[in-house]
Parts: C-alpha cells; structure tokens; sequence
C-alpha cells in the first residue's frame, strides 16, 4: 500500500490557442532583429550613430514602459510577469546597443540566448503537443479533483491549474466546464467546495473572473494567512488618485491590490449604495470616502451629509459636512435643492453649449451621502414627506452625475426597502441608477441583501472584521473581490478633520438655488448639537412664535416648493410626529427594558421579535426620546 500527494495531471494534447503562445517568444526575438536592422538603416542615412542612438533608446523605452504597463495588467503570474519586464529591459538595451556598435551574428545570438532562458517559464506553462511534461499536483489540487470535480462533486469535471503561491496563500486557475458551469454556480456551491478542500473555520475562499485566461475560467485564492484580521489605518487625503477619479477603499482579503470607489470619470460624478448589518463598518467607509473626496484638491467635492438618525450614524460628517440634515424635513428640504441645482448647471450646460461636468473651485462636485436611507424613504416612517423624496432621490440619482451631483445612499435594510420599498413606482429607478456607479455589500446577518446587488455571494458568510465586503460593482478593470475598508481610528478622526478645506458653494447662483437658508445653516458643530440637544423639553410645549424674516427659503418658495425649515420648528414636528407614531410593539420593547432586559437580543427573546425588528423599535423609541443608549445597552429616558 503506498500513498502520495503528488500524481500526474492529465493535460489536454493541445493547448487552447494553438501554437500562438509557443510562438511569442520567437515572435519578440524577431521583431527586435527587425527593428535592429532598421536602426542600422537609419544611421547609414543619416551618418550619425550617437544621435540615431539616441533616438532608439528614448523611443524603445517610451515603448517598453506602454508594454510593462500591459504586462502588469494582463500577466497575473508573478513569475511570468518578472520574466516579461526583464526581458523589455533586455530589449531595449540591446537594441540600443547595436544601433551604436553594429548588428552582427553574435549580437543576434547573445539576444536569442537572454531572451530564450527568459521564456523557458512561459513555454512550461504553455505546453504544446502530444507528449507532455509530468505535472504533479498538490494537496489542494488533489482534494478538488477527489471532491468537487468528481463526478457526483459540486463542479463535476473542473479541475484546479496553474498554482502560484502568494503571501497570503495560494491560488489557482480553475477550469470549468465550457458550457456547462459559471462563476454564480461556483459561488452558489462555495460551502460544498470549501468542505472539498477541507479548509479551516478561519481560511478563504476567494472566486472572481480570470483576468487573463477566457471564460469559464475563474480565478480562485485560497488564503491561509489574513493580511486584513488586524485593522488597515486610512491612508490620509492620499486613498483618493486623481489620476484615476477612484477612491482607495481598502486591502483585499488576499493583499493583492486594494477595492475602490469609483468617483470621477470624464464629464461625470458617480454615486452608490452601501449596505451593512450592524457592526459591519458601514458608517466608517462612509466617512473614508467622504474625508478621501473632501480633501482632493484637484477634484473639489462639497460634502452634504443626511442621517435618518439625527447624526447618531456618523457624528464626524454631523460636524464637518458643508450641510447636514438631521430629520425627514431637512433631507427632503436637502434634497429638493440638490435638484434645483442640477437644474441650474443643466441651463448652464445648454447656454454654454457644453456637455459633462469637470469639478473647479467654483463649479466643485457635490455629493449628497444619506445614511439611513430606508428611514426617510419609507412610507410608514415618513408618512409626508415619502414620495417625494423617493422621487427627488431617484431623479438626482438618474441624471444629477453629468452635472457633477451625486447621491451615495447607505442602509442597514437588506431588502427593497432601503430605497422604498418593492410596491414604490422610484424604488427600482433608484436602486438601478446608484448601482450603476458603485454598490458595495458588506457583512450582515441577511443573506437576501444579495438580492439588491444581484450577486451570488452571501454576506452572512462573510468574516465579522469591521469593514469587510466586496464591491458587488468595480470600476472596468477592477477586481470584484473581497476587501476590508480602511479604519479610521481615534488618532486619524482627531487629525485630519480640521486640516480638510471642507467646501461650500461659492457661486452667487448656486447658493441662489440652494435657497437662503442654506446661507444661513449651522456651521459648527456646536450649533448643529444644540439644534438636535433638549429635544424632549421642547416636546413638551409648543414653540414660541418666531418672527417672520421674509426672506428664508425664497428661493424654494419661488419654484412652489417648501423653504428649508428652522430648527426650533423641525426638531419639535419630528419629535411630536415621533411620538404619535408609537404602538404597542413600542411599549412592549420599553416594558421589556424596565424589567431588565437592556440589550436587543435580550429584548427580542422577551418580546417574541426579531432582532431586526427590535432594533428598528428601538430606533423609533430613540428618535421619540423614549429611550437612550445604542449597540447592545439601552436604557428608558427620564
């Protein structure tokens, strides 16, 4: 009896491609001896080889960096890749070189020997033939074609190829069947194919689109060694490339390269959806991506901040947003001037025969983040104001971006209800237009906000570190994996806020269309404290009458829409709206916390409701002032 963990792999007689790749090699040799005769033709023109030389080197090198740039891109194999960008260096040097000292037969053998001992990786992984190479295979290897690719596996007939250790890990090439398995099926059956390869509670499986090789080949990381269980600090104003217009979100879960936001493109800015459970990191990313925007100066943002909980999601934007509505009133009233602008620059676009947007100091992105969104979305929750927002929300979403204003909504709701629900003639135009530009899913204890996204990945099974997702919408050329956002620890909140030039709208016009009270907004974060602080005393009363101004909200007024309106009024209807709106699942929830049970799980258990339905209660209760407290304490409000 005799075991072994490494036996021969069956290969295909011929490889896909026919001799193309065997021959690229020989293709590359001959086109530099070409292009060496051709050098050597433009000096005996000429008559000068120093300056001829000259012009070779420069050139080649422009070429070879267009080259290593592909290269990169393209060749996934470190191996392979390293190989490549020696043998451009290769190139261009010996090209160089015989343009000086002449084109011999000994200068074409020296190129062929560097240049053939470089491609020996390249024809191993390219056999070609009837008599093939012994290939031996792995553990990991082996486990997959005893278990998965078995025929009663879970991808009957798909093997693992083309192993390539990395830091975390190991990946693959995996062969599917052509025709018969995709990428949704693979990731449909991933707890079947992780118990196949035996892995550890703590070990991933990563399965995303080859970037090289044609479908269904996918590309498949194992990782053994996380780089992202501790947290990665935000990397300051720097996790936005304005080369790009992308937004750097974070590591992904195998290192290799980092998840982005994809912000600017030419003639237009983008918005999206972010969607998490409790604890998941939502409201952190959210903060990362607003400070990465806030602070680019060669894009300048203006940041509008909503919470459908009164500024409890992110206190950080709460205090440094150019705008900040805090209530249902105020993100309509947020939302209605976001439109009036779009309509302002769209005139503007016509009277000067202009098409896109591209951010100036005077004419800057804006971008309007509303967390919480089910909240004001929601018909029951916000019987006003719903429709109208959801309509406004929709049409910004939908046509604001070539303009330069965009939304990014954000909710804990794993269904349709995050843009107001499935029977709402906007919710699907709203969904559809934010996730054409980015939609993120991160962990939750929802399996069904998959749905939203229209991915196969299941966000139950993600791993609880802060932060980790995937980006279920990547930029072209990016990969759709997983990722853990960047964390914005107590040193970076402390730091950097007060060194962003946080923008306003500067331009007359703009502010004009935004309305006066937008002028007249609270600035500080005292100010915009004090508006939200002794809600339940002035609950109690009825506001004193406030003189009338004559002018607050004008602009508003003007088009036959509501004025923005002031603090003393919106803070005292929310809270007086909020209170009316308790039933009886309230005062079960209040009762169950008088008895003792303070925190949401607990509650549920007393109360016989779901988590998630607790946690939506308690968040009525907090904005009623009925009780105080978050994440797993509560208490009941004097």
């Amino acid at each position: 009896m005799s075991t072994t963990t490494e036996v021969p792999e069956r290969v295909a007689p011929i490889v896909e491609g026919g001799l193309r790749p065997q021959l690229a090699p020989h293709a590359a040799v001959g086109t530099l001896v070409v292009a060496a005769v051709a050098c050597r033709v433009a000096v005996h023109a000429v008559g000068d080889e120093r300056t001829v030389a000259v012009w070779v080197a420069g050139s080649a090198f422009v070429i070879a960096v267009v080259a290593a740039t592909r290269v990169r891109r393209r060749v996934f194999d470190k191996r392979a890749r390293r190989r490549a960008l020696a043998f451009l260096g290769v190139a261009v040097g010996w090209l160089t070189g015989v343009t000086l000292a002449g084109l011999s037969l000994g200068a074409v053998g020296l190129l062929m020997a560097v240049a053939y001992a470089l491609s020996m990786h390249w024809w191993r992984q390219h056999p070609v033939g009837l008599i093939q190479p012994k290939v031996t295979r792995s553990g990991y290897q082996r486990l997959w074609a005893e278990n998965n690719g078995a025929s009663d596996g879970a991808l009957p007939g798909s093997r693992l190829t083309a192993e390539e250790p990395i830091a975390a890990g190991v990946r693959y090439a995996l062969k599917l069947r052509a025709g018969k398995q995709t990428l949704e099926m693979a990731i449909a059956a991933m707890g079947r194919l992780r118990g196949g390869l035996h892995l550890q509670a703590d070990q991933q499986m990563l399965l995303e689109p080859h970037p090289t090789e044609p479908e269904p080949t996918l590309l498949l990381t194992i990782v053994t060694r996380s780089p992202i269980k501790q947290a990665v600090d935000w990397p300051g104003p720097s996790a936005f490339d304005s080369a790009t217009g992308r937004v750097r979100l974070g590591p992904f879960a195998d290192g290799e390269g980092v998840a982005t936001w994809r912000a600017y493109t030419d003639n237009r800015l983008w918005g999206g959806f972010i969607q998490g459970g409790t604890g998941s990191g939502k409201s952190r990313l959210i903060d990362s991506i607003a400070f990465s925007l806030a602070a680019s100066e060669s894009h300048p943002t203006v940041i509008f901040y909503a919470d459908g909980q009164r500024g409890a999601s992110s206190p950080l934007l709460m205090r440094h947003a150019d705008l900040f509505a805090g209530t249902f009133d105020r993100i309509h009233a947020m939302l209605v001037g976001l439109e009036l602008l779009m309509l302002l620059r769209q005139q503007e676009n016509v009277e000067m025969e202009v098409e896109g947007f591209r951010p100036i100091a005077d004419r800057p992105g804006v971008l309007g983040i509303i967390d919480e969104c089910h909240k004001p979305l929601d018909k029951e929750q916000n019987p006003a104001l719903w429709k109208e927002t959801q309509r406004i929300a929709s049409t910004v979403a939908r046509e604001g971006g070539k303009v330069g204003i965009a939304l990014l909504l954000a909710s804990q709701e794993p269904t349709l209800g995050a843009f107001g629900g499935a029977g709402s003639p906007y919710c699907e135009a709203l969904r559809s237009s934010l996730l054409t530009g980015n939609g993120i899913m991160l962990a939750g204890d929802d399996p069904n906000a998959k749905t939203i996204f229209g991915v196969e990945d299941n966000p139950k099974k993600f791993p609880r570190f802060g932060g980790y997702g995937m980006v279920t919408k990547p930029a072209p050329g990016e990969r759709q994996a997983h990722f853990r956002s960047y964390y914005l620890n107590d040193r970076l909140q402390k730091h950097w806020p007060s060194r962003i030039e946080w923008r306003g709208l500067s331009d007359p016009a703009e502010n004009f269309a935004m309305g006066s009270a937008y002028g007249a907004r609270e600035r500080s974060y005292a100010d915009r404290k004090a508006s939200l602080a002794g809600v339940r005393l002035r609950a109690t009363r009825e506001p004193e009458p406030q003189p009338a101004t004559g002018g607050d909200g004008a602009a508003l007024e003007s088009f036959g829409l509501a004025p923005f309106p002031r603090w003393t009024e919106f803070v005292t209807q929310a809270q007086r709206e909020a209170l009316k709106a308790l039933g009886p699942s309230h005062e079960k929830v209040l009762d169950a916390i008088r008895a003792g049970h303070t925190s949401p799980q607990r509650i549920a258990d007393t109360v016989d409701l779901s988590v998630r339905r607790v946690h939506q209660l308690l968040g009525d209760l907090a904005e009623a002032g009925r009780v105080r407290g978050g994440g797993r304490q509560y208490e009941v409000a004097a």
